[in-house]
């Protein structure tokens, strides 16, 4: 087996040194994974950065963009729009949802 990869130049995935870990560019349409979420993010933020703030304030409330089902936060704070993405950014179930707050916290950020 050893003989195999040395001959293709690919490294062993079963030796324990081996780490495949390595970050990788997010393009539209892929799953969201450990690997290609910081790309991920950055690609939200610059979308973000693009629509601007005003995007987000909506008959005079400040709305998540990803949280559709029900408007986050109620009272439409901007201080409480930063605090549900900081928050969904840290423990949210899913990879992208996570990911998709991290975004939108570090494009609007602070005032």
């Amino acid at each position: 087996m050893k003989r195999k990869f040395a001959k293709t130049g690919f490294r062993n995935p079963y030796d324990s040194d081996y780490d495949d870990g390595e970050p990788y560019e997010y393009n539209s349409g892929d799953d969201v994974e450990d690997g290609n979420k910081e790309s991920f993010i950055e690609n939200e933020a610059q979308k973000i950065r693009e629509k601007g703030k005003a995007a987000y304030f909506k008959r005079g409330m400040f709305t998540c963009p990803y949280c559709t089902t029900k408007p986050k936060p109620r009272d439409g704070i901007y201080e409480h729009l930063m605090s549900h993405a900081r928050g969904l950014s840290r423990c949210a179930e899913g990879i992208k949802t996570r990911a998709e707050h991290a975004a939108l916290l570090k494009a609007l950020g602070p005032i």
